[in-house]
């Protein structure tokens, strides 16, 4: 039990890395506050945590609004009496009722990248300032966020989502520096291609096999994720803050195939 006593959000936690994370936090004994928009995921993600002996409960939040972000960290702070774990994991690059997409800059719809800054940068931004007064209060605190290597090697055509992980990197650093001596810690993980239980339910051999040749050793799956997660939500890592961890297959380290 890792996480024995510690009490824990993670943003976007009813499918895919956010999922098996909030799942992971569960078994190794953190209170879980599970967050999305699709209640009846959201409950599916409580039940497997409850059937493992572990404690969640579904928070139906819409955090692009800076309101709901403090509320609902409020409400997991309420519920579990006490916050000491904070995943921003939630990604988007549109708001609701705002159907847009991604580009390269000369073609930037000015509603996406707004979107796609507000919901990767900012909203983490708006629920670590809520998170961290509980954290200070309880005398320690880890927050990791989730990010991408297209912050650090983008690809063509996604200007939005690689500028808007790239803020929630320096965000990170930002953080580290201005509480690590609160003993509030942050951290980020950069994930190559991981295999998306929904996303790729249906993967051709062929994409696989392009996929596969963007890595050294193997595609990630959420599960290499989480157990990083772990580590850095847990007191092992109580000497680490700060880092961008490249949890790529060894990606970034060598030359590989890209996304055509």
């Amino acid at each position: 039990m890792r996480l024995a006593g510690e009490r824990a959000l993670v943003t976007g936690s009813t499918s895919g890395i956010g999922k098996a994370i909030a799942i992971e936090f569960g078994a190794q004994g953190a209170t879980v506050g599970v967050h999305g928009r699709n209640a009846e995921r959201g409950a599916a993600v409580v039940d497997q945590i409850t059937a493992g002996g572990g404690t969640a409960r579904f928070f139906p939040v819409d955090i692009s609004i800076e309101a709901e972000c403090e509320a609902l960290v409020a409400a997991v702070h309420e519920w579990a009496d006490g916050l000491t774990i904070l995943v921003n994991n939630a990604v988007g690059g549109s708001l609701s009722g705002v159907e847009t997409q991604d580009s390269k800059v000369g073609d930037m719809d000015t509603a996406h990248w707004e979107a796609a800054l507000r919901m990767n940068a900012t909203a983490p931004m708006w629920l670590s300032r809520a998170a961290i007064p509980h954290m200070r209060a309880a005398g320690h605190g880890s927050i990791i966020n989730i990010s991408s290597r297209q912050a650090e090697r983008p690809s063509g055509g996604l200007s939005a989502y690689a500028a808007s992980k790239g803020a929630m990197n320096a965000l990170t650093r930002a953080i580290a520096v201005e509480y690590g001596a609160e003993g509030i810690r942050c951290n980020t993980i950069s994930p190559g291609y991981v295999l998306n239980e929904r996303r790729d339910a249906e993967i051709t051999p062929d994409r696989r096999a392009r996929f596969e040749g963007m890595h050294v050793t193997r595609l990630g799956e959420a599960s290499d994720v989480a157990h990083a997660a772990v580590y850095l939500a847990s007191q092992e890592s109580g000497f680490l803050t700060g880092i961008n961890l490249q949890l790529d297959g060894g990606s970034s380290i060598a030359r590989a195939l890209t996304i055509g």
